[in-house]
């Protein structure tokens, strides 16, 4: 006996209308008739949404992107998401499970904020940040602690590739490390135009930026220090590795990194800026194989800074060697495009005089062992026209250790140090206290010999 014969539906259109379908292929005529789009025999429907009612009703259907990498550089159609896919409406999930945040040495390793409730936890995110999750001194990691952070798959285009500890750590080097590092912060600031953008592309211009904030951070809260001291030995061993390799070391990333790393030499007062300063020198003598940019013109321009106030600290021959060339080819950082009678240009006008009044001094010292008060007293005049609270005197910290370390009078001397701490007291990089310290011991020497033979002894800070 055969089976009965199967009935045949009709399109979901006529059934939801509640009128019999003549079944007609592709579509039937009583939809045609009325205009509507039939979805066929057997009740067949297709829809742009997922579903018509719940949490998803007006949720697409999304296609998995067989490369999720180039939806994160930009290169894929914007409707194309990471095979990992997390619906429009769906709310960010915790897990007491013990997950591991993934490192964001990567400018594309994170989106999610991590929780810093308790100081333990930021701490510990900084660590990540910076490439060293391991040891965080002082704290227990317990499951419960750590937030389920989206691998690098589930990260959705829309979203900014840095996490909220990296964002963090470069607002903190915008707003405290950078002004300092300019003489006006007011007109423009490349350490924030210029470096913190190349940080979001460059992950070794990243985690400089990343150590040289936990340095800074690390003046207030102790808890930073060997996070720091982590990710600043990395770094010089990744820029170790990577000197075999001219194409790697004869960049842009390269050399703004040692610029970076510098800057963090005068936060912490260390006595190894010597190392970094000659390793800049020698990678600038090929920096004609950098193409030409913006970013170049600053790099240039600040390692002509670091190499005026720097050389003259490590020895006598260098020192000698750079300060013999005309102000004019090393002092450009002091130069602003401002309006000639504006008090800014009055400033740096002043400030300007000042270093060329510190260089005399200095280039007198290494020529002979006479007393060179009126040329103390001349510089002393300069910089009490710059009040101490005034923008851009913070910049006069070289000018002051140059010459307290060859001031015999004590008016002379009680002056210029007073500067010195009335600096440190506003923005508390340990060089200049650093540089303070070791004058009394340069005093001593006075009339024994020369201080500026003995300076990379005595005071083996990069004072600026």
């Amino acid at each position: 006996m055969s089976s009965p014969r199967a009935k045949i539906r009709g399109c979901f259109q006529c059934s939801k209308r509640r009128i019999i379908c003549d079944n007609t292929e592709p579509t039937c005529r009583k939809c045609q008739k009325k205009g509507i789009e039939c979805s066929g025999p057997g009740r067949i429907r297709f829809s742009a949404g997922v579903t018509q009612r719940g949490r998803l009703k007006g949720c697409t259907i999304p296609v998995a992107d067989p490369s999720p990498e180039s939806v994160l550089e930009g290169n894929a159609p914007a409707t194309l998401i990471p095979r990992k896919i997390r619906w429009k409406n769906d709310q960010a999930r915790t897990t007491r499970r013990n997950v591991k945040c993934v490192a964001a040495g990567s400018s594309t390793s994170q989106a999610t904020n991590i929780p810093t409730r308790r100081n333990g936890d930021a701490i510990r995110a900084c660590a990540e940040t910076l490439g060293h999750p391991d040891v965080v001194e002082g704290y227990v990691d317990r499951p419960s602690d750590k937030a389920l952070v989206p691998m690098a798959r589930s990260i959705h285009r829309w979203v900014a590739p840095l996490n909220s500890q990296t964002r963090m750590l470069m607002s903190h080097f915008s707003e405290q490390v950078a002004p300092v590092m300019v003489v006006l912060d007011s007109v423009s600031n490349g350490y924030r135009d210029i470096l913190l953008p190349l940080a979001c592309e460059d992950e070794l211009v990243q985690r400089a930026v990343g150590v040289v904030a936990a340095q800074h951070l690390a003046l207030y809260n102790p808890c930073y220090q060997s996070i720091s001291d982590q990710g600043r030995a990395a770094l010089i061993s990744r820029l170790c590795r990577d000197s075999t390799s001219p194409d790697r070391v004869l960049s842009t990333s390269t050399w703004a990194t040692l610029i970076v790393l510098l800057v963090g030499e005068t936060i912490t007062g260390s006595s190894e800026f010597g190392h970094l300063l000659q390793t800049l020198m020698c990678l600038v003598q090929n920096a004609s194989q950098i193409a030409p940019s913006s970013a170049r013109r600053f790099l240039s321009q600040q390692t002509r800074m670091f190499e005026f106030l720097g050389q003259p600290l490590l020895g006598e021959h260098q020192g000698v060697n750079v300060l013999s060339f005309p102000p004019e080819h090393y002092l450009d950082w002091t130069y602003y495009d401002l309006p000639p009678d504006s008090e800014h240009s009055r400033m740096l006008r002043l400030s300007r005089m000042a270093f060329i009044k510190a260089s005399e001094i200095y280039l007198g010292r290494v020529a002979s062992n006479h007393d060179q008060w009126q040329l103390l007293e001349s510089l002393k005049q300069l910089v009490s026209q710059i009040e101490p609270n005034q923008m851009g005197s913070h910049a006069l910290v070289w000018v002051c250790f140059i010459a307290a370390a060859d001031s015999t009078d004590s008016e002379h001397r009680t002056f210029f140090v007073d500067r010195m701490n009335q600096i440190f007291t506003k923005i508390k990089f340990q060089n200049i206290s650093a540089g303070v310290q070791a004058l009394p011991a340069i005093w001593s020497q006075q009339g024994s010999s020369r201080w500026t033979e003995n300076l990379s002894r005595l005071a083996p800070t990069l004072i600026m």
